[in-house]
Formats: structure tokens, C-alpha cells, sequence
């Protein structure tokens, strides 16, 4: 066995921050469904392989999907069939089609119920698992709900249990946070209670000034954040938004201590002279000041996802601009304050205004607006006042960018709005595909009149297959099979239209089907 040649190159560019082992008794490949360059950019996927790799006598080796791509894994080239136990980490909806893909070319059953001693135990974590894992239990084996701190070492126990599948199944079964459809059923319905609780990964008391705080393992110049030490500085989020899943599903929120942060950092500062601060909310952290000031102090260039509009100040301004950061990104979501308090948004339009000034007047070139149509309750002029309001920033981008000889640009970058499990509006519908297109259509007309503006607009069709598979549930698997096997997402669409539509619109298409229990609903936070 040997890594391909691809993998190889890739191999030699690598540095760690903890050296993995190589040998054990007990082996495991953790996947990711996507590229290696957006996998290794995942710092959930980093953290869980450097947490399996520390269990003694199991060695953990990655692998990752790429269309025309070998199935083995990247370390050694041993080919996935060869595992007892496949291991997902699966961040987003749309690589959900990507885990059928992979053990197509692994030449592995797809269904669960195919499978026998001969073949691997399939075991899918991460955030989709734990939202909607309906979608794939045709397919897979054990569903890890929860964080890793909690699951590796559960997981790493039946791997060296040398368990039969059926008794390996059984007694993951038995353990908090695993759901096991052939055992628990489709719905969990033989659950304990008829429901699986998630694994938080720890109390506020458990978070000392010593805690270990989750970080990259391997450093890359081949991933989307080339070179950068990414660090997870807190989980959860204060803001509670209405869409989205992250603030209720990791509630209540966990902010970790300033000095387990920067030790991490002065550690692997000789590696790297670039940070990347991982957190749904980075700038609401209490010690974020100190934080940047100790990252600046290191010589670090700091990069942040995004930032809370309301924890814009000056003094987290003057700290990235004195490094040279000139592009911001922040979320007003709604083009007013009515829609913005409907969702819980909690930014004025006065706030959204002096923060944007903030920003320009800090030497900043180039802010980006994540926004969204389809909102519950928006209005035509709703959406006329996402025009008006890019209109207003961008005359004060033009008069902070005149007084100091700087020309600046806004990106609004428009997404639909997707409902997603475990959220206040789980129940809401996406908007009509006629009606995204009109929206989107005429803020690309309204924008492409206004110079120093940049429109970014989502696909309806990605929109579309999105929100169904946030939502879907088992009686979709065969549409799974069908965009594994090559058919192209469009024609899914129409082909399937009406079975689409029943799940992203359900009150409109079937009212019974929509008050029937969400397939989701065995899954608990207690």
C-alpha cells in the first residue's frame, strides 16, 4: 500500500502542532466528504483526528471525496474496504450525497442492510448528524450526536472491543449520544425514552485557565485558510438568531479562558505567523481585547470569519488594522430593523450605520453584508430596503474613504433563507423558487447601478436542494442514490418536484404530512 502520488505531495507539506502516531494495533479512517483542501480547513475534522490519535495502541488515518479519486486514505493508501470502522465528520447538507459517492468507489455497499461482517461499520458525526441524521439511516450504521471531547473515547472503546458488527452495534447502542437505526429504529423509537440525547462536550466549571483548547493539528499552504492555526475561542452563541441552528443546538454558550488561548498560540508561533479565530460569535467573547492584544504582541496576523455588529469597537479595529487588515464581514441579515427584531437580530438601523462608519473610518476598504430573502413576515419592501440600506453604507464608505484617499467597496452577499432543525422556525417554508428568483434578480439589477458595489447572490436551485436535504427523512434515499450515480442536481429538482416540494413546503403541498412529528424530534438536549 502507498499513498498516491497526490496525496504524497500533499503529505510533505504538512506541519504539526502534535505529530500523530503511525502505528497500533488498531486502526481507524476518519473521512471527510469534500476535498482535502476545504477538509483540512475544518477544525472539527483537525480536532477529532488528533483526539483519536491519542488513544493508546489506535492509530487514526483521513481520508477525504474527490470526484475520479481513489477511495483509500491519505496517509498510507490503504484502501477504505479494508477498515473495520469508516468514520464521517460532516459539517454541511450538501456533502451528504458525497458519503454515497465514496463508498461507491470503495466498492462498499451503500445500504446499511447490504452490509455484512465482511464489510466496515459506517459511523457519521458532526453537526449534520446531530440536526437531521434521517437522511442517511438507509445508509449508515451509528450516528455520533454530540462533541468529540464526549464521543472519541466511546468510539475508540468498540473499535478495540473486538466486537462482531452485530455485538459492536448492540453495544453502541447502549451508549449516551449514538444512534444505531436498525437498532433504536428509524425515529429511535426503541430508544430509552424514545429519544437520543446529544453529548455536550462539558460544563462552564470544566473550563479552567488550564483547559485545552480545540486548535489545528496540521498546518498546510493547500487548504481555502493557508497556514493559518485556527482556534476555537468559544461554542455557542449569545444572539440566539431565529435561523440558525448553531446558537440553540450548542446552547448555552462556553468561552474559553484568554490564557489557554494564547499558550496555544505562543506554542505554535514557530510554525506560523497566521491565526484564524474559530466562534459564532468571535468578538462577544469578555476577553476578546486581551486576546488580540496577546495575538498582536506575537506578531500573529489575525483573521476573523466575521464579526457581531454590535461588538464593533475601536479598539478591535485599531489592533487588525495596524496589521494591515483592510476586509471586514458582518451580518445585518435584513434590510430594516422591523425584519431584523422579527428574527431576533438585535442591530438598529442607527447601530448597523455608526458601526459601518466605525469600520471606514479605521482605514477598512472592503465590508461584506451577509443578508437574506425569504425571511417569515418580509415584504416587497423588505426587500427594497436591502437596496437602501447598501445605499446608505455606501455613501458613508464614500465620504470616510474620501477624507483619508481611499476608494472602498461593499460585497452584499444575498442567501435564502433555508429552515433548519432545532430552530424556532423549523416549521417555516422555503419561499417559492419564482419568488427567490424575483428577489434575487432585482437586487442584482438595483446593485449592478451602483458603483464600489459588489452583488453576490445564491443559486435557487442550491437553495432549493439545501433546504431538502436539512429536512428530508429516510423516504428520500433513493434520490440520494440518484444524485450519487451521476444525475445532475437540476434535473433531481424536476424530476422530483412535488417530493421536494412536500418537504420544503410542506404546509402549502401536504398540511397533514407538516403536522406530523419532525424526524428529527428524538433527538434531546437532556
Amino acid at each position: 500500500m502507498r499513498p498516491t502520488d497526490k496525496n504524497r505531495e500533499l503529505a510533505l507539506l504538512e506541519r504539526f502542532t502534535e505529530t500523530p502516531k503511525r502505528f497500533g494495533a488498531y486502526r481507524i479512517a476518519l473521512g471527510f466528504p469534500n476535498s482535502y483542501e476545504i477538509g483540512m480547513s475544518n477544525l472539527g475534522f483537525q480536532w477529532v483526528y488528533r483526539l483519536l490519535n491519542r488513544v493508546p495502541d489506535l492509530v487514526c488515518e483521513r481520508f477525504f471525496f474527490e470526484d475520479g479519486e481513489p477511495a483509500v486514505t491519505f496517509e498510507t493508501g490503504a484502501p477504505l474496504s479494508e477498515f473495520g470502522l469508516l468514520a464521517w465528520s460532516l459539517s454541511w447538507e450538501m456533502d451528504v450525497v458525497n458519503i454515497l459517492k465514496t463508498l461507491r468507489a470503495a466498492r462498499v455497499p451503500e445500504r446499511r442492510d447490504a452490509r455484512d461482517d465482511r464489510h466496515p461499520v459506517l459511523l457519521v458525526g458532526g453537526d449534520i448528524a446531530r440536526m437531521n441524521p434521517a437522511a442517511l439511516t438507509p445508509f449508515v450504521d451509528i450516528f455520533a450526536l454530540g462533541d468529540g471531547e464526549r464521543l472519541v473515547p466511546r468510539i475508540a472503546e468498540l473499535v478495540q472491543s473486538g466486537f462482531s458488527r452485530e455485538d459492536f452495534l448492540s453495544a453502541a447502542a447502549r451508549i449516551p449520544g449514538f444512534f444505531v437505526p436498525a437498532i433504536h429504529g428509524p425515529r429511535a423509537e426503541a430508544a430509552e425514552s424514545g429519544k437520543v440525547v446529544i453529548q455536550q462536550p462539558m460544563s462552564r466549571r470544566d473550563i479552567t485557565p488550564f483547559f485545552e483548547v480545540p486548535h489545528t493539528t496540521a498546518l498546510t499552504p493547500r487548504t481555502e485558510l493557508a497556514e493559518k492555526l485556527l482556534i476555537e475561542i468559544s461554542r455557542g452563541c449569545t444572539e440566539m438568531c431565529r435561523f440558525c441552528w448553531a446558537a440553540y443546538a450548542m446552547a448555552p454558550i462556553k468561552q474559553y479562558p484568554a490564557s489557554s488561548i494564547l499558550k496555544i498560540e505562543r506554542d505554535a508561533r514557530p510554525l506560523t505567523d497566521r491565526v484564524g479565530l474559530i466562534a459564532t460569535a468571535v468578538c462577544d467573547h469578555p476577553e476578546i481585547e486581551t486576546i488580540l492584544a496577546g495575538l498582536s504582541e506575537l506578531e500573529f496576523h489575525i483573521a476573523l470569519s466575521s464579526i457581531k455588529i454590535d461588538a464593533i469597537e475601536a479598539p478591535i479595529l485599531e489592533i487588525l488594522a495596524r496589521q494591515g487588515e483592510r476586509a471586514l464581514a458582518i451580518a445585518p441579515e435584513a434590510g430594516n430593523e422591523r425584519l431584523r427584531r422579527h428574527i431576533n437580530k438585535k442591530v438598529s438601523d442607527a447601530m448597523l450605520r455608526e458601526k459601518a462608519r466605525l469600520v471606514f473610518a479605521h482605514g477598512f476598504t472592503r465590508l461584506k453584508l451577509y443578508l437574506q430573502v425569504g425571511l417569515p413576515t418580509e415584504t416587497d419592501q423588505d426587500v427594497r430596503d436591502i437596496v437602501s440600506t447598501v445605499a446608505d453604507l455606501r455613501e458613508i464608505a464614500i465620504a470616510e474613504g474620501r477624507a483619508a484617499g481611499r476608494v472602498a467597496q461593499l460585497v452584499p452577499s444575498v442567501n435564502a433563507f433555508i429552515p433548519k432543525p432545532h430552530t424556532p422556525y423549523e416549521d417555516e417554508s422555503l419561499a417559492s423558487e419564482e419568488s427567490l428568483k424575483e428577489k434575487l434578480a432585482f437586487l442584482q439589477h438595483e446593485f449592478e447601478g451602483m458603483g464600489n458595489v459588489a452583488f453576490r447572490g445564491m443559486s435557487v436551485g442550491e437553495a432549493v436542494w439545501e433546504a431538502y436535504l436539512a429536512k428530508m427523512d429516510e423516504t428520500g434515499a433513493d434520490i440520494l442514490e440518484q444524485a450519487a450515480s451521476g444525475v445532475p442536481v437540476r434535473r433531481l429538482l424536476k424530476e422530483h418536484r412535488e417530493r421536494i416540494a412536500a418537504v420544503v413546503r410542506p404546509e402549502s403541498v401536504n398540511p397533514a404530512a407538516a403536522a406530523a412529528p419532525a424526524p428529527w424530534a428524538f433527538i434531546s438536549k437532556r
